[in-house]
């Protein structure tokens, strides 16, 4: 007498079966732009298949994460806390110091 499998079970095998579907269609989809991408370059073009992020090195992992450095603003002359540096002064023309208005206006203070 064969038991029914419990809930837990089943969802393994569906799981199971999902990933092998997956797998299945996503062979297939590539075969089938393989072909069309062997097509366009016997046509003269130049491509590539490619899988996003698949690309080495670390292209792009740098943006956003420029640092302000611990230094006097080349523009104000002193430090501040939290530091700055010239690029806060982009809304200014001309460019000059901050003053202690404009500095704690900004959340700034020397230092």
């Amino acid at each position: 007498m064969a038991r029914e499998p419990t809930a837990i079970e089943r969802i393994k095998q569906l799981d199971e079966e999902r990933t092998k579907l997956l797998d299945h269609a996503r062979k297939e989809a590539l075969d089938k732009a393989g072909r069309a991408v062997d097509e366009l370059n016997a046509l003269g073009f130049q491509y590539r298949l490619v899988e996003s992020g698949s690309r080495g090195g670390d292209r792009g992992s740098r943006k956003g994460t420029r640092r302000v450095k611990d230094a006097a603003c080349p523009i104000c002359g002193f430090k501040t806390v939290p530091p700055h540096d010239g690029r806060a002064h982009r809304s200014q023309s001309p460019k000059k110091a901050f003053t202690a208005e404009e500095l704690s206006s900004r959340g700034f203070r020397k230092a």
